[in-house]
Formats: structure tokens, C-alpha cells, sequence
């Protein structure tokens, strides 16, 4: 993540070319560890990320603990590629018995992982710079820039320490910002109301054996979104591996209380603020 991640911010700089590509070679390895600066910044993005996704595994594990679940400590999946990171998950090794403790469970991971995100984001984004889009280097005939999606969190954010951009503005984030976004993206991922994902707990915790018919809908609804931004479909593929339905816990009778719904509304709320249509777009600046 150190590695990537330090290329992932070059190339949302308007201020910087790099030809560095944006996986594990050894072409980015040599060209990042060999430049202390771009080291520090790659740290700078990478340990507030695993900061975040370790936040958001806690959730789940001492939720797990404290209703007498054995349950694994988190394991990070690493990827050459992208953000460096797959996220992480932990592994629950009983089947949940109730509604409630089900809930509670997959409520616990995008609570507070979002609450660690929010501080990193906020001031990420007050420590970026509004520029205009340049035009490409002297003799470069355009320039691919790599925007990260605005969702709602992301854009009040912006608005709050920045007020409305100029047209033709953009951010050149700062690397906590670029941290805050994938903690936005990772926490939106994670809600999508589908399978086994914590929203996909939540939705069957409220709706029981009715999961799977609203998951079918929920999923052909994301699976049209792929038209606006193609790695959806590759997260519905994922999903379909994994398998849409969901397991029963032993007490489908008692219902979640008033105050897991407040929680469940509340989380909705944070799922809108954390999602983007197109979570990382490109554009290309031309002389």
C-alpha cells in the first residue's frame, strides 16, 4: 500500500508527471524507495488506510467477543495493484443464533470504521489545494488524471473548507484526503445491502428470509450502474461468487428493537454519504 499508494497520488496531482505504472513492479519500487519524499507521502496515505480497515475489523471482532463468538483477529488482503489493498475481513467460526446479535455484528465495522475515517477526510481535504486543470507539460501532448468520485462525504467536505469550486477547478489531495476516500469507498462497499457484506447482514437482520429476493433486485440495480463505471460489474461478480443468499440464525422470531432501527436509519444515512456512482474517474488534459 506504501508503494502503490505513493504512485496512486502522483497520479491525482496536477502538479506532477510520473511514468511510474500503478502496480508492484520494479520499476515502482526502485522509484519510490529510492526517493524519501515519495516514501513519506506513500506512508502518509498508507498507515491512516490500515488505520481505518483496522478500525472497521475491530468493530466486528469485539462485537463477535462480546457475545461469546469465536472469531479470528483481522487479516489485511494485500494487492499489487490499485490502492494496494483488498481490504481485510475477519472469519466468525459459529453460526450467529439471532436477529439481534446478527445486527449488531455487521452494525459494528462501518460504525466505526467511519467515525476513524472522518477526522483523516476532513482535514485531508482543508490541507489540499483548489487548482485549476493545467494544461500538459512542454512537450507532452496530454495528461491522464485519475479524480477521485465525488460522493456526498467527499463534496461536503470540500464545500466545508473550501466553499464551491471555480468551474475547471479541482483538489489536489492531500494524502489524508486520499486515505479518507478509500475509507468512503470501503465503508460503501461494504453497506451495498447484498450476500454476506455487513449490509447484506443488516438487510437480513431486518427483513429475514425476504433477503434474498430484495438482493436480487438491489444487485441487478448495481449491476446497471456498471454502465456508469465498469468495476461495478467486477463487484458483481464478486458478490455472485460469494453467493446471494443468506445463511438463517437460529431465532428468525424476535425482531430488531427500536433503537437498532435508529442505528439501521442511521447507517443508511452514512451509506449515502459514503457512496459514489463512480467511485474513481479519469481525465484526460490535452495541450
Amino acid at each position: 500500500m506504501t508503494t502503490v499508494g505513493a504512485v496512486l497520488y502522483l497520479a491525482t496531482r496536477t502538479d506532477v508527471v510520473t511514468d511510474l505504472p500503478l502496480f508492484l513492479s520494479w520499476q515502482t519500487v526502485r522509484g519510490v524507495w529510492s526517493a524519501p519524499a515519495l516514501l513519506a507521502t506513500g506512508l502518509r496515505l498508507s498507515l491512516p488506510t490500515v488505520l481505518i480497515l483496522l478500525c472497521h475489523e475491530l468493530g466486528h471482532y469485539l462485537a463477535c467477543r462480546y457475545y461469546g463468538y469465536p472469531v479470528s483477529p483481522p487479516y489485511f488482503l494485500p494487492a499489487p495493484f490499485g490502492l494496494g489493498t483488498l481490504g481485510a475481513f475477519i472469519r466468525i467460526g459459529a453460526p450467529v443464533r439471532s436477529k439481534r446479535e446478527l445486527f449488531d455484528i455487521g452494525a459494528a465495522g462501518p460504525l466505526a470504521g467511519f467515525v476513524v475515517l472522518l477526522p483523516f477526510l476532513f482535514w485531508g481535504v482543508a490541507a489540499s489545494r483548489p487548482v485549476p486543470l493545467p494544461p500538459p507539460p512542454e512537450g507532452i501532448a496530454e495528461m491522464l488524471l485519475l479524480v477521485p468520485g465525488q460522493s456526498l462525504g467527499l463534496s461536503l467536505a470540500t464545500w466545508a473548507t473550501h466553499g464551491p469550486l471555480p468551474e475547471g477547478y479541482i483538489l489536489d489531495l492531500h494524502p489524508f484526503a486520499l486515505a479518507g476516500w478509500v475509507g468512503l469507498l470501503a465503508t460503501a462497499l461494504n453497506l451495498l445491502p447484498l450476500g454476506q457484506l455487513d449490509g447484506g447482514h443488516i438487510l437480513y437482520s431486518i427483513a429475514g428470509p425476504r433477503h434474498r429476493r430484495l438482493g436480487i433486485v438491489l444487485w441487478s440495480g448495481l449491476l446497471v450502474l456498471g454502465l456508469l463505471w465498469p468495476g461495478w460489474v467486477l463487484w458483481c461478480l464478486v458478490i455472485l461468487a460469494l453467493g446471494l443468499r443468506h445463511p438463517p440464525v437460529a431465532d428468525e422470531r424476535r425482531p430488531l428493537d427500536l433503537r437498532r432501527r435508529a442505528i439501521a436509519a442511521l447507517l443508511v444515512l452514512i451509506f449515502l454519504f459514503s457512496f459514489a456512482p463512480v467511485p474513481l474517474a479519469t481525465v484526460t488534459v490535452s495541450s
